[in-house]
């Protein structure tokens, strides 16, 4: 589905430089973009799921090495 983007004239600039500096289209920049935060934002919900499991499994541990 088609979207137009507005964006102020610094981000716009921004866009620009980074697609020239990539080779790439200004659509292709904001994709890559796009896919590295919604990347990021998944390991980070991974890293938090693993981090409760941890401390539900070793809540003891924690209790003690915290005195």
């Amino acid at each position: 589905m088609a979207m137009t983007l507005r964006l102020d004239a610094a981000h716009d600039q921004l866009l620009e430089a980074l697609a020239t500096k990539f080779g790439r289209s200004k659509t292709e920049v904001v994709q890559i973009a796009l896919d590295d935060l919604a990347a990021r934002a998944d390991k980070s919900a991974r890293t938090r799921a693993a981090f409760d499991r941890v401390r539900s499994r070793d809540a003891d541990l924690l209790e003690r090495l915290a005195k």
